[in-house]
C-alpha cells in the first residue's frame, strides 16, 4: 500500500488502529480536528518508506495553544520526507504559531516540496535558511507588514539556490520593497505566481516595475504568472486601463517572455464603486466568479491582441451568476463545435437571482464544456421566477454533463 487516507479520528480508534501494519506506506494524508493526531503519528514505528505527508487541520480548541508549535518537530526528525504540504485552520492559535513557524529542521533535510498555510519575511529567511534541498514552496497567505517583521527577520539569510518554484497565492504587503529583498534570495526560480486580493501600492501594478525586478533577481524566470485586484478610494482616471496595460507592451513582455497580460476595471453599487484587475493570461486561479451579463466590467484591454486567447484554461470551479442572458445567445441557438470560454471546469455552481431567464441552458451550452464538470450546485438567494420549462432544461443539461 503507497497512500493512505486518514480522517478526522476519535481518540478510541486511534488506539485501536495500528498503523504500522502498513509497511511500505509512500504517501500518507492526514485530516483531523485535533493536533494530538500528529503525537500518534510520531510514536508510530512506520518506518523510513514514508516520503509524502499531508496534513490537513481544522480546530478551535484552545488546549493546543502551548503545544502547536512543537508538533512537527519529532515528526521531520523520524521520517526522512521529499514532499509534506500543511493546511491548518487554527485561529485560537494564531499564524506566528503554526506548525512549520518554530520548527528546527535537521541539517541538510531532503525536502523538495512544502506548501504551508501561512508565512511571513521572517519564516521565509528561515525556510531559506534550514531547507537547502527544497525546490518547490507554495504560500497560501503571506503576509509582509513591516512593523511586525523588521526585528525579527535574521541577519544572516541566505540564498536558496535549489528553489525553481514559488507560489505566493495571497499576499498582504506595504510595498514591493520588501518583496525584492525577498526574491533575491532565490535567484534561480523558474516559475513564479504571485495573487493579491487585498489593496496594494501602484507598483505591484506597474509593469516596468516588475521588468526590472526579473531582469535583476530572477534571470532563469521563464513562467510567470500573477493575479492582482483592488477597490479603488476614489473615481478612477478614464485612461487607468490604458495607463497600466500600456507598461506591458515593451519588447520584454511581448517578445522576450511572451507574456500576455489583461487589465479591467469593474463597476459596482451602480457606479458608486470601482475595482481594479491586471493578470496574466491565462487566470492563474483555480476558481472565480463570473457574471452572465457581463455588465460589471465596464472596460478592459490586453497587451497584445491575440484571436486564440484562452482566458479561463486553468478555471476548475466556477461560480456562475445568472442574470440577463445576451441577446445573442437567443438569436446564434446552441454551436455545435466552439472554443469555450471556461473550457476545463469541474465545479459548477448557478447562482440564480430572482429569475431563470429564457435561453440559460444554451448560455451554458455555449459558455461551459459541460463533459468535464463532476459537481454541479443550484443556490437560490431569493424567490425565482422560472421564464422556461424547468423540468426540460434540466434534461437538456443533464444530456450534455458525462461525469454527474
Amino acid at each position: 500500500m503507497q497512500r493512505w487516507y486518514l480522517p478526522s479520528l476519535c481518540n478510541d480508534f486511534v488506539r485501536i488502529f495500528n498503523i504500522d501494519q502498513f509497511t511500505r506506506l509512500r504517501s500518507l494524508t492526514i485530516d483531523a480536528d485535533s493536533y494530538q493526531l500528529l503525537n500518534w503519528l510520531e510514536e508510530s514505528t512506520i518506518g523510513s518508506t514514508l516520503t509524502t505527508l499531508n496534513i490537513n487541520i481544522n480546530t478551535d480548541d484552545p488546549s493546543h495553544f502551548n503545544r502547536g508549535e512543537n508538533w512537527l518537530a519529532p515528526i521531520v526528525s523520524k521520517y526522512t520526507l521529499r514532499k509534506l504540504h500543511i493546511n491548518e485552520h487554527c485561529l485560537v492559535m494564531g499564524p506566528a504559531r503554526l506548525l512549520v513557524h518554530k520548527t528546527q529542521w535537521p541539517i541538510d533535510y531532503p525536502l523538495k516540496s512544502l506548501a504551508i498555510s501561512y508565512a511571513t519575511p521572517n519564516i521565509f529567511c528561515i525556510i531559506c535558511n534550514q531547507l537547502p534541498n527544497l525546490q518547490i514552496l507554495i504560500v497560501q497567505s503571506f503576509s509582509g507588514l513591516k512593523i511586525l517583521e523588521v526585528a525579527e527577520k535574521p541577519a544572516d539569510s541566505k540564498p536558496l539556490l535549489s528553489l525553481t518554484s514559488l507560489s505566493l497565492l495571497s499576499i498582504n504587503m506595504a510595498d514591493i520593497e520588501e518583496l525584492k529583498s525577498l526574491l533575491s534570495l532565490v535567484p534561480n526560480l523558474t516559475h513564479f505566481r504571485i495573487n493579491a486580493m487585498s489593496d496594494l501600492t501602484d507598483s505591484f501594478y506597474d509593469g516596468t516595475q516588475w521588468e526590472e525586478i526579473i531582469r535583476a533577481k530572477l534571470p532563469l524566470l521563464d513562467h510567470f504568472t500573477f493575479c492582482f485586484e483592488h477597490y479603488l478610494l476614489e473615481k478612477p482616471k478614464s485612461n487607468i486601463v490604458e495607463e497600466h496595460i500600456a507598461k506591458f507592451q515593451t519588447k520584454f513582455w511581448l517578445e522576450t517572455k511572451s507574456l500576455l497580460v489583461q487589465c479591467a476595471l469593474e463597476s459596482e453599487n451602480n457606479g458608486h464603486r470601482w475595482k481594479l484587475y491586471l493578470h496574466s493570461i491565462p487566470i492563474s486561479e483555480d476558481n472565480i466568479e463570473y457574471y452572465s451579463d457581463g455588465k460589471q466590467i465596464i472596460h478592459s484591454a490586453v497587451n497584445k491582441i491575440d484571436h486564440n486567447l484562452e482566458l479561463f484554461i486553468n478555471i476548475k470551479q466556477l461560480i456562475l451568476f445568472i442574470g440577463q442572458i445576451p441577446d445573442t445567445i437567443a438569436s446564434e441557438g446552441t454551436r455545435s463545435c466552439q472554443s469555450y470560454l471556461f473550457p476545463r471546469v469541474r465545479k459548477l455552481t448557478l447562482v440564480i437571482n430572482e429569475k431563470w431567464p429564457i435561453g440559460t441552458i444554451q448560455y451554458l451550452q455555449n459558455t461551459v464544456n459541460l463533459t468535464n464538470l463532476e459537481t454541479l450546485q443550484f443556490e437560490f438567494p431569493s424567490a425565482c421566477q422560472f421564464e422556461t420549462n424547468l423540468g426540460a432544461d434540466m434534461r437538456t443539461l443533464f444530456e450534455h454533463t458525462l461525469n454527474l
